[in-house]
């Protein structure tokens, strides 16, 4: 449990919960202007920050950390259709960090995010028919679901987590140590100081405009 902890803890760098953590705040930034004319700007600020955030994870997705990297953390459906199964049974699967339903919501909403920012990007400019603004508000409703049901996944897997971990006192702060001297040593501290830096730059940019 301790090493499985470990390994899981480990994927979560300091790049990849910054970048985690700002694509939240401009997705719901995003879903509150959405309607909004004279917030328009800040919609628009936001879809392009997301943008460049899953840019930005595709890439550290190949050259980041050995846990970041999408060759350590694919998703596996086998896993997923496990996962589910065993929800159902007196033993649900627990797994440390992001589990199976986590990984493959995650992949989804990068695709997602990445057209609902481009079709968005159309919209904006007017470089396309009206069908892509019938297109972005599909493509924004369906981003909304999976989200919804990414962060479901998380919080049952978190109640699962903490009922298996509470059965032993020992283990679970074992486990408490372990995840405290990880989060100390959490790498690429300096690649999430230029990821807050670019995107505070950019957002000051698109206030003057």
């Amino acid at each position: 449990m301790i090493a499985q902890l470990s390994k899981r803890m480990m994927s979560w760098d300091a790049a990849v919960m910054v970048s985690h953590w700002l694509l939240a705040i401009c997705f719901l930034g995003a879903v509150i202007t959405q309607d909004s004319e004279k917030y328009r700007l800040l919609h628009v600020t936001m879809g392009y920050t997301m943008f460049g955030l899953v840019a930005f994870r595709l890439v550290w997705g190949f050259i980041g950390g050995k846990y970041a990297r999408f060759n350590s953390i694919y998703p596996r459906i086998k896993k997923v259709i496990e996962y589910l199964k065993s929800l159902f049974t007196a033993e649900p699967q627990a797994f440390i960090g992001f589990h199976a339903i986590g990984f493959l919501a995650a992949y989804l909403l990068l695709a997602v995010i990445l057209m609902v920012t481009i079709s968005g990007y159309i919209v904006y400019e007017e470089l396309g028919p009206d069908l892509f603004e019938d297109l972005h508000e599909t493509l924004g409703n369906l981003l909304i679901a999976i989200v919804v049901i990414h962060i479901g996944g998380v919080v049952i897997n978190a109640v699962i987590q903490k009922v298996k971990l509470a059965m032993s006192t020992e283990q679970t702060g074992a486990a408490r140590r372990v995840a405290a001297s990880i989060e100390r040593s959490r790498p690429y501290k300096w690649m999430a100081a230029l990821i807050i830096l670019a995107v505070t730059y950019f957002w000051v940019i698109q206030i003057k405009l």
